[in-house]
C-alpha cells in the first residue's frame, strides 16, 4: 500500500515469540535503608594493591519477623484456615489489610475468636497465592512470579491490601507481551487496575496490526475492545486504512468461525479465505453483514474505520463494496463528500485545514517499519487532493523526519494542485519496540501545522534520544496521521452538508 521513492522497500514486520521475565523483585514497604553488612578479605587486601571489598547480606528485621512469627507462627493469637491449610497468625499484623481491620477493630464475632475460616469466594485464588499475601503483612520483601500475579491480586483483593495490589499492578505492566494481554486487560477490569488497563491498551494500540497474523490473539478480542483500539488516535497503522480494514475482516471471520487452522495455513492467503467467506454469505443470505442481527455486536468496531481513506484507491472500493460486510448507506454519502471535497480543491477554494482544526476521524492515518538506519524516502499511495506529500528519513544526524511538498522535483503519483500554498495538520510518532512489544523509545510531534509552498521540504521531527549512552533501537516505527482539506464546515457557501438532514 506504499511507494517507496528511494531506499530498501519493507514487508510488515514479522511476528516476534515474546516472552517475558521469570521473576520480579517487589519491595512492598520502604524501599530505602536496607540494612546490609560489609566484609573484608584480608588475604586479598594482603597481596592487593586494593581492597576487595564482599557484600554480605545480614539477617534484617524483617527477615527475622517473617520466619519466626509468619512462618513458625510464635506467639500466635489466631488461626486462619482455608484450603485445608492453617496459618498461626498475629491479629496486630492482619488489621494491616482491610478485611482483618473489620473483622477485628468491630463488633463481629470474630474479634474474639481465635480461630478464623476464611471464606474464598473467588476462584482464581489458591493457597500459594494466599500464603503469599498474608506472608506479605509480615515482610517488606515479596516475589511475584507473573504466573502468578492474578492469584496474588485476587488474593490482595479479597484481603483489601492496597499495596500488594499496586505492587501486583506493576508486575502486570512490566510483564504484558501477546501472550497475555487480554486476559491482563480482563483481569485489570475486574479487579480496578487502571494503570494495568491502560498498559494494555496502549500496547494494543502500537502491537495491534503488527500482529495481524497472530490469529490466537486476534480471536480474543472481544467487539467493544476492538471497537476502543481501532477508533483511537493513537492505533499505529501499518501502511494504510486499507490494511486495517482487511484485518479487521479476518478478525471477524475468526470470531465468526474460530477456524484458526484454516488461515495458518502457509500456502493460503489470509485475506482472500475471510473475503471467500462474506462473499458467499451475502450470496447465500441476501444480507448485508454489519446490518443482520448477526453483525450487530461488530458494527461499532468498524464505524472505527475511516472509511472515506479506503477510497482514495479504486481497487480498495470495489473490494469494500464486494465483500458484503458494510452496508452501502455507510458509503454512498462519503463517496459525494469526496467528490465535492476533491471539486474544493481543485478550483482553489480548499488549501488546507485551518490550525485550530486539529486532526479529526476524516485524518489519514497510515504507518511505516524502518528496519535499517539508512535514509529512506517514501509517499503513501492513493488519491492525494492535489498535495504529493513525500516523507524522507535522514539517517545522519540530528536525525530527523521531513515533509516535503512535491511539485516538480520527484516523479509523482498523482495530479498535484498549482496553487502557491498548502496546509497541513499532522501528528507523527516514532518509536521502537523490545521483544515484548513494550516501547524502547519514542518521539512525537503532537499535534503539528505546516503550510508548504511547491517542492518546499521542512522538518517534521528531530529524533534525538536524550540519554546519549542510549543507542536508537531499529526497526524503527513511523505512525502518522495528516489531516490535508478543510473540515466539511467551512462557515460559508462552501461548506459540505450531510445528504440526509
Amino acid at each position: 500500500m506504499g511507494n517507496w521513492i528511494s531506499g530498501t522497500n519493507t514487508n510488515s514486520a514479522s511476528n516476534d515469540e515474546f516472552g517475558f521475565e521469570q521473576n520480579f523483585y517487589v519491595d512492598l514497604h520502604n524501599k530505602k535503608n536496607k540494612k546490609r553488612g560489609w566484609e573484608v578479605d584480608d588475604e586479598e587486601s594482603e597481596s592487593s594493591h586494593f581492597v576487595d571489598i564482599k557484600r554480605k547480606k545480614l539477617k534484617t528485621t524483617s527477615q527475622f519477623i517473617y520466619n519466626a512469627l509468619f512462618l513458625n507462627g510464635e506467639s500466635s493469637d489466631v488461626m486462619i484456615k482455608a484450603f485445608d491449610h492453617e496459618w498461626n497468625l498475629h491479629k496486630v499484623y492482619l488489621r494491616q489489610a482491610g478485611y482483618f481491620s473489620g473483622m477485628f477493630n468491630g463488633d463481629w464475632k470474630e474479634s474474639t475468636m481465635n480461630e478464623v475460616h476464611l471464606q474464598i469466594p473467588d476462584e482464581k485464588i489458591d493457597k500459594e497465592a494466599l500464603h503469599i499475601t498474608l506472608g506479605s503483612l509480615y515482610t517488606d520483601e515479596v516475589i511475584i512470579l507473573p504466573g502468578q500475579v492474578i492469584s496474588v491480586l485476587a488474593a490482595a483483593s479479597l484481603l483489601q491490601l492496597e499495596s500488594l495490589m499496586q505492587q501486583c499492578s506493576e508486575v502486570m505492566v512490566s510483564a504484558i507481551c501477546c501472550d497475555n494481554v487480554y486476559h491482563f486487560y480482563n483481569e485489570a477490569r475486574l479487579y480496578g487496575q487502571v494503570d494495568v488497563e491502560k498498559a494494555c491498551i496502549s500496547w494494543l494500540e502500537n502491537n495491534l496490526m503488527l500482529q495481524s497474523n497472530n490469529y490466537k490473539l486476534l480471536e480474543e478480542i472481544d467487539p467493544v475492545l476492538m471497537s476502543r483500539i481501532v477508533s483511537s488516535k493513537d492505533i499505529f497503522v501499518l501502511q494504510v486504512e486499507m490494511d486495517l480494514y482487511i484485518m479487521l475482516k479476518k478478525w471477524l471471520y475468526l470470531k465468526l468461525t474460530s477456524n484458526i487452522d484454516e488461515l495458518s495455513k502457509p500456502d493460503q492467503n489470509a485475506n482472500t479465505i475471510a473475503t471467500k467467506y462474506f462473499r458467499e454469505r451475502q450470496k447465500d443470505t441476501g444480507e448485508i453483514f454489519l446490518i443482520s442481527s448477526e453483525g450487530e455486536p461488530f458494527k461499532e468496531a468498524f464505524q472505527g474505520v475511516h472509511i472515506c481513506n479506503i477510497m482514495r484507491d479504486f481497487g480498495c472500493c470495489l473490494e469494500l463494496e464486494k465483500d458484503g460486510i458494510v452496508p452501502d448507506f455507510w458509503i454512498l454519502p462519503l463517496f459525494r463528500e469526496c467528490w465535492l471535497a476533491m471539486l474544493r480543491v481543485e478550483q482553489g477554494i480548499d488549501r488546507g485545514p485551518n490550525k485550530s482544526s486539529g486532526i479529526d476521524d476524516r485524518s489519514l492515518r497510515c504507518g511505516r517499519i524502518l528496519h535499517r538506519d539508512m535514509d529512506y524516502c517514501w509517499r503513501w499511495n492513493g488519491y492525494n487532493f492535489g498535495l504529493d506529500l513525500l516523507v524522507t528519513y535522514s539517517s545522519q544526524e540530528p536525525k530527523a523526519l521531513l515533509l516535503k511538498r512535491n511539485f516538480q522535483s520527484q516523479r509523482k503519483a498523482g495530479s498535484v494542485g498549482l496553487g502557491a500554498q498548502r496546509k497541513i495538520n499532522f501528528q507523527i510518532k516514532v518509536f521502537s519496540l523490545n521483544s515484548k512489544g513494550q516501547i524502547l523509545n519514542m518521539f512525537s510531534t503532537g499535534c503539528s501545522s505546516l503550510s508548504l509552498e511547491k517542492d518546499e521540504e521542512r522538518v517534521a521531527l528531530t529524533i534525538h534520544n536524550e540519554d546519549s549512552s542510549r543507542k536508537l533501537e531499529f526497526p524503527l516505527l513511523i505512525s502518522a496521521t495528516f489531516q490535508v482539506l478543510s473540515d466539511h464546515d467551512m462557515n460559508n457557501s462552501y461548506t459540505i452538508s450531510p445528504v440526509f438532514r
